[in-house]
């Protein structure tokens, strides 16, 4: 079964990237159902797809039929789920970035920063210098508030690498935010 949420994991990846948003809320969900309908002539209901990408709480994922996965992966533009899993153990481990992303050199003291992941994460981070940032608000996250940490570089879709991060007056220790589909983030 490891093997087998590996594979959904790919075709998840692969269709945020064809559709170009990550799948984080019912309207991005309603929005692929009908994108992948304009393009295959196949429909996906936006329930269907929020079970599959773990929306509705892992009780309520079920294993997809396989019209549904042969359906998405024609939308990520392969022929089949096969093709598409296949294609994904050649890709190289190597790849150039080209996604958004913040460095801290273009911040200034006090910019606030907004990062969100899967499935409903999100802290508001302020920027103190020297690349350090203290959370001034979390929602469902392990981080708290207040807590510190050393990051120089946020780029979107990929996971965030803190370090020396003192949770609750406690560390250092080094921590992952969004480690399968990364964070997003609004510069406030």
């Amino acid at each position: 079964m490891q093997e087998e949420e590996k594979h959904y994991e790919t075709l998840r990846k692969e269709i945020e990237r064809t559709v170009e948003r990550k799948m984080a809320t019912p309207r991005d969900f309603n929005h692929l159902s009908k994108c992948i309908f304009d393009k295959t002539k196949m429909y996906i209901s936006s329930m269907t797809l929020k079970r599959f990408w773990g929306y509705l709480g892992e009780s309520r994922k079920t294993k997809p039929y396989r019209y549904t996965l042969n359906t998405l992966a024609q939308y990520a533009g392969y022929h089949s789920i096969e093709e598409l899993y296949n294609d994904s153990q050649r890709k190289i481990e190597s790849e150039l970035l080209t996604s958004n992303s913040i460095e801290t050199a273009s911040l200034q003291k006090g910019d606030k920063i907004q990062l969100c992941w899967y499935p409903d994460r999100c802290v508001i981070i302020c920027y103190e210098g020297m690349d350090k940032f203290r959370v001034t608000e979390s929602v469902n996250s392990k981080l708290s508030v207040g807590d510190t940490f050393l990051c120089n570089q946020i780029i979107e879709g990929e996971p965030l690498y803190l370090r020396h991060l003192v949770h609750e007056g406690i560390g250092p220790t080094n921590y992952i935010c969004g480690r399968i589909n990364g964070v997003i983030f609004t510069l406030l």
